[in-house]
């Protein structure tokens, strides 16, 4: 093996002009020694943008749960994430949609019910395969009960105003008062894996823990979806 050739003055001055421009290169890119992020790495807060330039719903991980995880997605990665169902089952053999009216078509549905440990139930309605219909029961939340404040602690993000109702609660002797918000697919502007969902909160008597959830798939019927529509009952 040969010698090795010792550093002259020029090498060592050449050495150190290329470590200065790599540290300058850094610092410019926002490189942080310390292992924290730069600017350039922050998440951008600002929401997400439709073709017409105003803001998308999003679905987003929050402190309990991701469903976007969960919504449109098949039963073996929605276990995945929840675990085994405690109960399933079928309580239908059609599917519904609402744009832009009210249309019936054959589908495989099924139902499955999953326990969680800070709601009081997860029901997760699968249609041909997919999550059609995301449902939680039990919502975190202390005070009065604010729907936006719901919307928040559960990740999702809408940006138009719903329509609120109050059904009443068919059951006889009940005084429980019954508050609805939902979103349609205009005001939701929820897309997931390309099909638009609408949104539907409820609370009884203002009470958290009585609060649901939905996420629920209402895009056009696909051109095989269209194919298996039903006649609306007593329309023949």
């Amino acid at each position: 093996m040969g010698m090795l050739r010792p550093v002259t003055r020029l090498h060592a001055s050449l050495l150190a002009t290329l470590l200065l421009v790599a540290c300058t290169k850094d610092s410019a890119s926002g490189a942080n020694t310390d292992g924290e992020a730069g600017p350039d790495a922050q998440t951008d807060p600002k929401p997400k943008l439709g073709a017409d330039g105003q803001p998308l719903g999003q679905l987003s991980a929050a402190e309990y749960i991701d469903l976007g995880a969960l919504v449109n997605k098949t039963p073996e990665q929605v276990e995945a994430v929840l675990g085994e169902p405690s109960d399933t089952g079928s309580d239908r053999i059609s599917c519904v949609r609402f744009v832009p009216d009210r249309v019936f078509f054959s589908c495989e549905q099924e139902i499955r019910v999953y326990p969680h440990k800070q709601f009081e139930l997860i029901r997760v309605e699968y249609e041909d395969g997919r999550a059609a219909l995301v449902g939680i029961s039990g919502l975190p939340g202390d005070g009065p009960f604010d729907h936006r404040a719901a919307l928040t602690a559960m990740g999702v993000a809408v940006p138009g105003e719903p329509t609120h109702d109050s059904p009443s609660v068919d059951r006889a002797g009940s005084d429980d008062v019954v508050d609805r918000w939902e979103w349609g697919n205009s005001q939701a502007r929820l897309r997931v894996d390309g099909l638009e969902h609408r949104v539907r909160l409820s609370v009884v008597n203002g009470d958290w823990r009585r609060a649901k959830l939905e996420i629920i798939n209402n895009h056009p019927l696909t051109p095989a979806q269209q194919e298996r529509v039903k006649p609306i009952r007593g329309a023949e």
